[in-house]
């Protein structure tokens, strides 16, 4: 069921992995990032214009499928009917990559780069744009001493800063999130602040996923 109010104009879409999901999160209280997202967008003057569809699966990739069901296929393969199908769409906040660089190996098995994550990102800009829709890139978020094997290595964390740097600066995106530099400790820049963390030094709590809908610039869903 769609329900389209007076003021409506549009969706945004966030678009990502078990961190939009709201893995760690408190249940019940909406506190995803998206969640939040959308009562700030709500408080505008005029009435609610934008509404917010969270299109987060725990454990997604953006290019490789993940070999059970409640994972979900890659990015790349469900990014149409999960974000770009959805009724009124205008923006998608795509926050995704950090469960690639965990994993370790692109497609074909080969150890992954960053090139294979950007051309991944910009497989997903071209689509978007191809149906008028304006995507908005977020930076990865620091993990340092995170429990998840593959994730917390030096080889991972120079992946994501090189993934980082590239959506920045590049201008590929439509405009830049950056949730890495809302979310990081300012004495361990690579590691989650301490007062954002869930206890896996990975996934936000809720002050953190407020910080996260907070670091949004509204101006980017004005266009």
């Amino acid at each position: 069921m769609d329900i389209v109010s007076p003021t409506a104009e549009g969706v945004v879409v966030a678009f990502g992995d078990s961190i939009t999901d709201g893995y760690a999160s408190s249940r019940g209280t909406y506190s995803r990032w998206p969640d939040f997202l959308g009562r700030r967008l709500g408080a505008e003057p005029g009435g609610q214009k934008l509404s917010v569809v969270d299109a987060g699966i725990g454990g997604n990739r953006v290019l490789t499928d993940v070999p059970n069901l409640w994972q979900g296929v890659s990015a790349l393969k469900r990014f149409r009917s999960d974000a770009l199908d959805q009724p009124g769409v205008k923006y998608v906040i795509l926050f995704e990559g950090i469960n690639g660089i965990g994993s370790g190996a692109d497609p074909n098995g080969a150890p992954l780069t960053a090139q294979h994550l950007i051309d991944g990102y910009l497989a997903l800009i071209d689509e978007a744009h191809a149906v008028g829709v304006r995507i908005i890139g977020a930076t990865l978020m620091p993990n340092e001493g995170n429990a998840y094997g593959g994730y917390n290595t030096p080889a991972a964390e120079a992946i994501r800063q090189s993934v980082n740097t590239w959506i920045r600066t590049e201008g590929a995106f439509d405009g830049v999130v950056d949730f890495d530099q809302a979310t990081r400790d300012p004495a361990r820049p690579a590691a989650l602040n301490p007062a954002y963390d869930s206890g896996d030094r990975l996934h936000p709590n809720d002050a953190c996923m407020k910080a996260m809908a907070d670091a949004v610039d509204l101006h980017l869903l004005r266009n």
